[in-house]
């Protein structure tokens, strides 16, 4: 009687299949977690500037005069953070919530996301973010002077 010869995969292919899925792995994901990074600093970046349009905006409708604290308001009573697009600040890519912006101080180191407007002045001002590290990072926005 002839037998029929099994069909499927040994033991050492299966493994050497594992062992392939695993190099892949190893190399993907670290490239994967780089990316998701550079992609919220992108963002920290697009807040910044949507902040800083809405610091020019401020001084648009404050007869060129900028904002020098969170409680500053234009002549119809809005705060910077009611001029942004949504009325609030943009999102923070790291926390989910609005971002947290300061006035005349860089943002709190270790706290991604953060931004500062540092120096504050009624003529003028430096805008600032953190990176993923809770550093702040190279962009900085100002007026131009």
């Amino acid at each position: 009687m002839r037998t029929r010869p099994e069909r499927g995969f040994t033991l050492i292919e299966l493994m050497i299949v594992v062992v392939i899925i695993g190099v892949l792995a190893a190399i993907a994901i670290p490239n994967f977690i780089s990316m998701q990074k550079r992609a919220k600093e992108g963002a920290v970046k697009t807040n910044m500037h949507t902040v800083q349009i809405a610091i020019e905006d401020f001084s648009v409708l404050n007869d060129s005069f900028y904002p020098t604290a969170a409680t500053s308001t234009v002549p119809d009573g809005r705060t910077l953070q009611q001029l942004c697009p949504t009325g609030v600040f943009p999102q923070n890519p790291f926390t989910q919530a609005a971002s947290v912006v300061v006035f005349n101080a860089n943002p709190t180191g270790g706290n991604p996301g953060e931004l500062g407007i540092n120096p504050a002045l009624q003529g003028g001002y430096w805008l600032k973010g953190n990176g993923s590290s809770g550093d702040t990072l190279k962009l900085v926005l100002s007026t131009g002077q």
